[in-house]
């Protein structure tokens, strides 16, 4: 069992490490999205919590919301639009961990049409979430990418999903 957490961390320690990888970002100059990444962090969580249920889902989905803001409070300077306040991130991941747990024998795991769907619709829950609580503290930024980011990480969904099954052995006949 602690073998099996172990591994579940040195997962999140990877997908969060790949969401700073230069090579996976985006930049529509037409849009003006800026620089965008998908979210693998949020993939790992709506992961676990289809496969493993809303108990997994919720704590994988804490720590890795930690993690998340870890990484805000690590970067944030003057010129950072965001306000530094730890548990945002890990607030909307909790929620969406559970709910999407709550959630997982309605959602058929296997359909690729419905992983894009599942990842798009809580990839733009999560972010809206996140910046509707930091406009609340702060104020609201307009620079914040919603669209885009949610079709950046639908895009990559399914193909994370697929290593996750592979790495995890969680596919298929593990209902």
């Amino acid at each position: 069992m602690l073998l099996e957490y172990a591994v579940i961390l040195l997962g999140m320690i990877v997908s969060y490490f790949l969401k700073d990888v230069n090579f996976l970002s985006l930049q529509f100059d037409i849009l003006n999205t800026g620089v965008i990444y998908p979210d693998f962090l949020l993939i790992f969580v709506i992961f676990f919590a289809l496969n493993r249920g809303e108990f997994s889902g919720l704590w994988i989905g804490f720590f890795a919301g930690l993690l998340e803001d870890s990484t805000i409070l690590r970067f944030s300077d003057g010129t950072d639009p965001f306000t530094s306040i730890l548990g945002l991130h890990s607030f909307a991941y909790t929620i969406l961990g559970f709910t999407l747990g709550k959630m997982n024998r309605m959602i058929d795991r296997e359909n690729t049409s419905t992983i894009l769907i599942v990842v798009f619709s809580a990839t733009l829950a999560t972010r809206l979430l996140v910046w509707l609580l930091m406009g609340m503290v702060n104020q609201f930024y307009s620079s914040y990418s919603f669209l885009s980011t949610a079709l950046y990480t639908a895009a990559i969904g399914p193909i994370w999903f697929a290593l996750l099954g592979w790495t995890y052995r969680l596919g298929g006949g593990n209902r």
